[in-house]
């Protein structure tokens, strides 16, 4: 699973890192991957419920001490669950 775009918005708080995310999952096609990398603690609220709400889906997350990990897929592709992903 290897993200086509890689967005790094550490030093970024809400609403920024969504906003950001939204910027990059326009210019790319449905069954698209984004990686997002922040250290918002807010992003573990804030990405999953606006990707719910988007028709967008979590594939993956991570956290590494303070660094929080996710890689989006587009919605609009066939399979997957809006906002579903893992731990």
């Amino acid at each position: 699973m290897k993200p086509r775009v890689v967005i790094d918005t550490r030093g970024l708080f809400c609403p920024l890192p969504v906003i950001k995310t939204s910027q990059a999952l326009q210019n790319i096609d449905p069954g698209g991957l984004v990686e997002v990398i922040a250290d918002d603690p807010a992003i573990v609220l804030d990405l999953p419920a606006w990707c719910h709400s988007n028709g967008h889906t979590i594939r993956r997350r991570e956290k590494r001490e303070r660094t929080y990990r996710f890689i989006v897929e587009k919605g609009g592709a066939a399979g997957g669950e809006p906002g579903a992903g893992g731990p």
